[in-house]
């Protein structure tokens, strides 16, 4: 019997959390906490007899990346990649994959636009809106709970399409990608970032270990894959770019915020516990990424002067 491949070694931002909850690491500084919002801080322990409060994976990625971002990068960061777009009050836009919608937010906030914010996680959604309203944002950045796999859209509604993350679980991503289109204005704007796969790495053990994780099942496309999607519906592409570094680094950077933000070492056991599965989480997803099988890339297209036609119904 052949011998198990050794198991790589975790980034080194692992064994710092793991340090920390050893008690080897020096806690994060009175300032650094203080920056944190008061709604993102951890709970005080809960007086004797009394139930520990939640602690769920969504507010340790908002300890990472901000208020309202759940998946990697700040809103710093979620600017920079909108430039392209020239924002400005005049425009609409769509993120099609708004988890929390912190991302929409900062676009709403910076810009003084108007950002349609869809979700496909219900709860996700419901809680993001709520984080609009109390923002006062709830007119300029709403958050909806939408299909990916039924998703229909007015048509000509929008002139930017936005979306991290917004297609690799989708199964019919042909019909995905022609409903986009389709809800742009003529030479509208269409960017997305997203995990791709690569065929011949298919079958490696480090994909599946990042695949079992993931809340819908992902249908990777190749770089290919999606170009020729793009040509095939109008679109005039004209940025295809591996980001897997950058995506990398915005994942250590969070953690590095949260050892910096958050004293691992005083939360109850519980709230130890989840923080560690988040972190193998993106420890998965950084193996995955280092392995080849798994890349980051960004699509920036054109929306072309004509519509495509209609798709073809599918025999049943």
């Amino acid at each position: 019997m052949a011998a198990r491949p050794e198991t790589p070694a975790p980034p080194s931002f692992f064994s710092r959390i793991l340090a920390r909850l050893r008690g080897d690491a020096a806690p994060p500084s009175p300032t650094a906490a203080a920056a944190m919002p008061l709604d993102l801080k951890p709970p005080p322990a809960p007086p004797a007899g009394e139930a520990l409060p939640a602690l769920d994976p969504l507010t340790v990625r908002q300890w990472l990346w901000g208020s309202g971002f759940v998946v990697p990068g700040n809103a710093e960061y979620v600017l920079g990649l909108v430039k392209p777009f020239a924002a400005n009050p005049a425009m609409s836009i769509l993120d099609i994959a708004a988890g929390l919608g912190g991302p929409a937010r900062a676009i709403a906030e910076a810009f003084e636009t108007y950002i349609t914010g869809f979700e496909r996680d219900p709860e996700i959604a419901g809680r993001g809106m709520a984080m609009s309203v109390a923002a006062g944002k709830q007119r300029h950045a709403p958050i909806n709970v939408m299909n990916p796999e039924t998703l229909e859209l007015k048509p000509g509604a929008f002139d930017c399409v936005f979306g991290r993350g917004a297609t690799y679980a989708v199964q019919d991503k042909e019909r995905f990608m022609r409903v986009l289109i389709m809800g742009l204005k003529p030479r509208g704007q269409l960017l997305l970032t997203d995990y791709i796969g690569d065929p011949a790495l298919a079958a490696r053990p480090e994909l599946a270990a990042w695949q079992a994780l993931e809340p819908f099942p992902p249908n990777l496309w190749n770089v290919q894959q999606y170009t020729d999607c793009f040509k095939s519906l109008g679109f005039d592409v004209r940025i295809t770019e591996d980001i897997t570094a950058q995506y990398k680094a915005q994942i250590v950077l969070g953690w590095d915020n949260l050892l910096q933000t958050v004293d691992i070492r005083k939360l109850p056991r519980a709230h130890q516990l989840i923080v560690l599965d988040e972190a193998e989480r993106w420890v998965k997803t950084i193996i995955a990424l280092d392995s080849g099988a798994l890349k980051v890339f960004r699509f920036y297209a054109l929306a072309g002067a004509a519509r495509p036609p209609a798709a073809a119904k599918k025999k049943k």
